[in-house]
Order: structure tokens, then sequence, then C-alpha cells
């Protein structure tokens, strides 16, 4: 009898890929779905968990859910949203587990653990695909090559050369057929293809609209030195534009200190170049904010095209985490 398995995965970047194409090698006939972050990935995550569940239920089929590389954090609404849908779900799903490696308070710990068995990385030093591996393919010489592949991008250690798939990655979740596109690309690095013509190919195509969008980004950017200890680069960003590559081009060129890249959409993205920095902290300051002390994201709420509404804004959020 074959398992019915859903894995559902973070949309942006190499880490919710590589966690996904883990998942795929222990579990080929899986399906695949990948999301961010906020109320609209929620719900999008428990009409998927609902269809799932009860879609040509037998009582004979076993059914499993992975989730990997996404955070609940303590709004809520979103707590809601998943308790909602697990609940459901665990009368019919032999397993639900969720594999994470941000911080997570205990609140959202305690408000799904009746529901969903919960790995966590404790310690900060290990990425989703490297707890996918451990989890389920622990020994297996391609799922730990991805997973270590994983760990140096997450983590910024530049300790390998990795092909442009992080780019490769935002060009898709632009696309009208992201979904399709995200599966594809998880599918083929499950089976170990990391670059190919239609790959190549599809990535020259990025690469225009990679240009364009940075000369209009650097054209947004603003320095400001904050509360006498934190210099930070404020750029309005595009859709196109891969945060964390850019946030180190950004480093290279300024020296600031901080980067908070916003969008039209009222999401930012924030990446530091000083470990006295708390992107997290910065973060938790904003709406929906969530990640690491070296890479967060939240939402902010002024008006996306007034743009000095949105750096006072987020300099407010980054003078209250220094406190």
């Amino acid at each position: 009898m074959t398992m019915e398995v859903l894995i559902v995965s973070h949309e942006s970047d190499l880490d919710g890929l590589f966690s996904a194409a883990i998942g795929l090698i222990r579990f080929p006939q899986a399906r695949t779905l990948f999301l961010g972050y906020g109320r609209e990935s929620f719900e999008t995550l428990q009409h998927f968990v609902h269809k799932f569940s009860i879609s040509s239920f037998s009582e004979k089929e076993e059914r499993l859910i992975i989730i990997c590389d996404l955070a609940l954090n303590d709004d809520p609404s979103l707590i809601h949203q998943c308790k909602e849908a697990f609940a459901e779900a665990k009368g019919f799903c032999s397993s639900i587990l969720w594999l994470d490696h941000h911080p997570w308070s205990d609140s959202a710990k305690v408000s799904i653990e009746p529901f969903v068995e919960i790995i966590l990385d404790e310690t900060g030093n290990r990425c989703a695909s490297e707890l996918v591996y451990e989890k389920f393919l622990s020994g297996n010489k391609l799922a730990y090559r991805l997973g270590n592949m994983a760990h140096s991008m997450d983590f910024f250690s530049n300790d390998q050369y990795l092909p442009p798939i992080p780019e490769l990655i935002v060009y898709y979740r632009n696309s009208p057929y992201r979904y399709v596109k995200l599966s594809s690309l998880a599918e083929k690095v499950s089976r170990g293809i990391l670059w190919d013509v239609d790959m190549q190919n599809e990535y020259a195509l990025y690469c225009r609209l990679l240009t364009k969008a940075k000369d209009e980004a650097y054209q947004t950017m603003e320095l400001k030195q904050i509360g006498g200890r934190v210099m930070a680069s404020f750029i309005q960003t595009s859709p196109y534009i891969q945060s964390s590559l850019f946030a180190h081009e950004v480093f290279e060129k300024t020296k600031s200190d901080l980067v908070m890249l916003y969008g039209k959409d009222n999401k930012v993205s924030i990446r530091r170049n000083n470990n006295m920095i708390s992107c997290r902290r910065i973060a938790q300051r904003l709406s929906e904010g969530g990640g690491h002390d070296f890479a967060a994201g939240a939402r902010f709420r002024s008006d996306p095209t007034k743009r000095n509404e949105i750096t006072n804004e987020l300099e407010e959020a980054i003078l209250k985490s220094l406190v």
C-alpha cells in the first residue's frame, strides 16, 4: 500500500526547496506545496491540508503531512488557523510532522503540540534541510549533500560553490505557474539534477529582469545613522531580487551594519552585517515578524507608495530593538 504524502515547504530560498527535495527522495510519490509567510499563506495551508485530508479518504490509506522551514509566530489568528487545520487532519492522517529551525515561542509550540509532532532545532546551528535529512534519510549521500549546501546558503558561510538556484527560485516564485515550477525544480533536485539547459535558459531570462530591478532599487537607497550605533541602508526592492544575495552586495558597497529591503507588497526583509544587531528583534517590532538574529522578515503598516513613512516606521522598529 502506497502512503499518501503532502510536503509543504518555504517558497523563498534554497533551504525550503532542498527540504522538500530531501522529502521527495524519501517519498517520491509526495505532492509538494510551497508557501511564504503571512495570513494569506496560512489560509492556503489550511485549504490544502483540508483537501489532502478528506480526498478519497479510506481507513486503509496511510497519510503523512510534512511541513518544513516555516515558523509559527505568536499571531493568534495564524495559530487558530493551524489548530483548526490540524485538528481536522489528525483524524485522517497517520502522522503530521513540522520541522523548522526558526525560533518558536512556548505558546506557539503548546498550541499545536496536541495535533503535530514538532521537530525544532534548539541549537541554532542547523537548517531545515538538515533536520529533514536527519529525520528521514540519515546516511543518504545525496540528502546529506543537499542539506550541507542549504546550510552554506542559509548561514552565509560561503564555504562552497552553489549553482544560482536561489535566483531561479525567485524567478519561479514570481511566475503565475509558481506551484508547478517550484515543484518541478524540487523534483529535479531530488534526483541530483542541480542544473540543466532548461534551467540555464530560464536563468538568462531572469538575469535581464534582475539587472533592471537592481538599477531601480539603488536609486531608492537611503543611508541613516540610527541611535548613534547602527548604519542602516533602506532600499525599496523588487520581487525579482533575492534578498540575502542583494543584501550582501549592498553591504559590500556601503559598509553598513543593517539592510532593510522593503517592497510594494508591505513586506520587509532584514539582514545584518554586525553581530550586535538582531534582525529577529527588529522584525518582532513590526507586523507578522519572525526569523533569525541574522536574517528576518516582517510587514510594515505604512502606505507602500510613501517611502518616507516606510523608512520612519522601520527606523522606529530598529530603535526599539536596540533598547
